[in-house]
């Protein structure tokens, strides 16, 4: 009985463990998807617009805890990235594969 339950926490533990990197996964392809949205028309690719852009629109699309801080490091670190594949000529329905985001 105690070596069943015990098996029982540890699948518990291992699903738990398994689910946030799954959901983090789908996030940061949303993350990317969205900002190639923004930055997708030339005109508008200016890092620092795009970036107020994607804080207010990443908090209403992204369904994970603590997303304010996510897309607060996702932004940071990956729109210039973006934009800059984007301007190297990647397709933009390319870039978030290229990236290994989605």
């Amino acid at each position: 009985m105690k070596t069943t339950l015990v098996l029982l926490a540890l699948v518990a533990v291992a699903a738990s463990a398994v689910i946030p990197a799954q959901q983090l996964n789908s996030a940061n392809c949303l993350m990317c998807e969205l900002v190639v949205k923004l930055a997708e028309n030339p005109a508008d690719r200016e890092a620092h617009i795009i970036e107020q852009k994607f804080d207010a629109e990443c908090k209403k699309v992204i369904p994970i805890p603590f997303v304010e801080k996510r897309c607060e490091a996702y932004g940071n670190s990956k729109i210039d990235v973006i934009i800059n594949e984007l301007e190297g000529g990647t397709a933009p329905e390319d870039v978030c594969t290229k990236l290994k985001e989605c």
